[in-house]
């Protein structure tokens, strides 16, 4: 009978030993997987030198993008720069764009800088007329107060070659609530382009 005691003794501390064992390389196997996907969701910095020139793409990297984007857009809708010659057309005052995007073709090269073909060609198509062989435009002026530069971006959607982010963007002084704006991209080339028309965006 003690032989049966001790041989039940140690039969028991062995089961007991495997099941500890296994217990704790579980919680090391689970706290192993957990750092991997605290890793896997860190999002790498992308440092942004020139917005025109962005090969990859992320919620770091959009926001310079967007301010670029941003820039081209208002400087077309006021005309570039200098002074404008004005006319009138059925009662509505024009205005002709500066020299530097004063056609279709250049407007279109300094908006492609920023924006996909489709995008810039629907906005110019929709905002400019030709007169005289010069691009012009209404003569009124545009703005917006949300702060861009201070936007951050969360990704909807990816392929290799499209990406959609919705964007959540500060008014000055937080004076309301930010608004979310949903922009498309594309890669045009070895750069990615904002693929939704200006004008939908700002």
């Amino acid at each position: 009978m003690k032989r049966n005691k001790r041989f039940t003794f140690t039969l028991t501390a062995a089961v007991l030993g495997l099941s500890m064992s296994m217990s704790m390389g579980a919680a090391a196997a689970g706290a192993g997987n957990q750092q991997t996907q605290g890793q896997a969701q860190k999002v790498e910095k992308v440092v942004v030198t020139d917005p025109t020139a962005i090969t990859k793409l992320n919620s770091t990297s959009v926001p310079s993008l967007i301010v670029e984007a941003e820039k081209r857009y208002f400087y077309a809708m006021g005309g570039g720069k200098g002074s404008t010659e004005v006319f009138e057309i059925n009662g509505q005052q024009y205005r002709y764009l500066s020299d530097d995007i004063g056609t279709r073709a250049k407007l279109m090269d300094y908006l492609k800088q920023a924006y996909t073909e489709k995008a810039a060609a629907y906005f110019v198509d929709k905002y400019f007329i030709s007169h005289g062989g010069r691009l012009a435009q209404l003569n009124a002026d545009t703005g917006n107060i949300l702060e861009f530069g201070k936007a951050t971006a969360k990704m909807l959607s990816m392929t290799p070659t499209q990406r959609v982010y919705k964007l959540c963007v500060p008014y000055p002084e937080h004076l309301q609530g930010p608004e979310y704006i949903t922009v498309k991209f594309e890669k045009v080339g070895d750069h990615w382009r904002v693929g939704t028309a200006p004008h939908a965006v700002f």
